[in-house]
């Protein structure tokens, strides 16, 4: 690794440093015909249709922050004048929030495409979100294809492909071996990485027909977290509920999954029926031949809104045996869950 210390990248981390680099980037190719062969595989490989490529454009501008969107991109297709309009949506690790996407669609409905650009690792939910949304997504790795032939046209240039090969490509690279060959666990501390192993989890849900919620992330006092929702159920008409969900976090020190269930009772009587429904799955849980072949954890008792039922530290257990059983216990004791009644006997 070159010194990162010279390169400005890595004191401008932010999502509008992205923006400014694209937008640079686009004027500088469009500034000199000797770099029109590089500003031509730049807009084939992450502006222009597959249909479209090869197709010589003109007359570039770009606008930033303008409505919001991070950058609007504005050209024409040289050989019939018709006009496009690329709209992109950048993120850094963040993520959408809200109806973000819906609206800039709606606020923009003829774009000639809309583009999310994520430089971190995006998970499968992500994924599948911003595709529906009819968004296409551009990844650090195509980012980095599409500028490799022209680094030497520029020191900016050089600096930002060092920078995202450095900081996103190489570190996403790294999880699967990270994980499941060297046993370090210390990468659980960056959020990129426990989505990755969620993903890995769901993956392993989908092939062994295990149903999920979702996958939503956080922060706690500064610290990720990662969770896979499965089972939600509502009791008393509505008026109280329960969740259960696996979560990646850590405990002194020590990486963990841990099924989890939550609720937020509102008096003695749900926080009675809460405890018992966590016994419940306690008891139940500690019967299926899967938890025999895992070394569990201590469960705690502490907090009423977030029950642990049962815990698996990561440097106790194999972490391919862990992931290959999480399935089966998640079909059990989800369908043990949905029996739970409301009334306490």
């Amino acid at each position: 690794m070159k010194n990162t210390n010279t390169n400005i990248f890595y004191h401008a981390t932010k999502e509008l440093s992205t923006d400014a680099f694209i937008v640079w980037l686009f004027y500088f190719l469009d500034s000199d015909n000797r770099y029109e062969t590089a500003k031509q595989e730049l807009f084939d490989n992450i502006v222009l249709k597959e249909e479209d490529r090869g197709r010589p454009v003109s007359k570039i501008s770009l606008e930033r922050q303008k409505n919001n969107v991070d950058v609007f991109l504005s050209f024409i297709f040289s050989d019939d004048e018709s006009e496009q309009v690329v709209l992109f949506e950048d993120k850094t690790r963040s993520s959408y929030h809200g109806t973000q996407l819906e609206d800039y669609k709606n606020k923009f409905p003829n774009c000639y495409r809309y583009l999310y650009l994520k430089l971190a690792y995006i998970n499968v939910e992500e994924k599948q979100y911003v595709s529906e949304l009819g968004y296409d997504i551009v990844t650090a790795k195509m980012i980095s294809s599409a500028i490799k032939g022209c680094v030497t046209l520029h020191p900016i240039i050089q600096m930002y492909y060092e920078y995202i090969n450095e900081s996103f490509i190489n570190l996403n690279n790294s999880f699967h071996n990270k994980l499941f060959k060297e046993q370090d666990y210390s990468i659980l501390w960056g959020d990129e990485a426990q989505k990755y192993l969620c993903d890995i989890i769901v993956r392993e849900m989908d092939e062994q027909n295990c149903d999920y919620l979702e996958i939503r992330n956080g922060t706690s006092y500064g610290r990720p977290w990662t969770q896979i929702d499965i089972k939600e159920k509502e009791y008393d008409g509505g008026s109280y509920w329960e969740k259960l969900f696996w979560r990646v976090d850590i405990r002194s020190d020590k990486f963990y999954i841990r099924l989890n269930l939550y609720s937020e009772p509102k008096n003695e009587y749900e926080k009675k029926l809460k405890m018992k429904h966590r016994d419940s799955l306690r008891q139940k849980i500690a019967t299926f031949p899967e938890i025999s072949n895992l070394i569990v954890g201590n469960v705690t008792n502490k907090g009423v809104k977030e029950c642990e039922i049962v815990i698996f530290f990561l440097e106790d257990n194999d972490l391919n045996k862990l992931i290959g059983s999480i399935p089966s216990i998640t079909k059990q004791i989800a369908n043990f869950f949905s029996k739970l009644k409301w009334l306490i006997e």
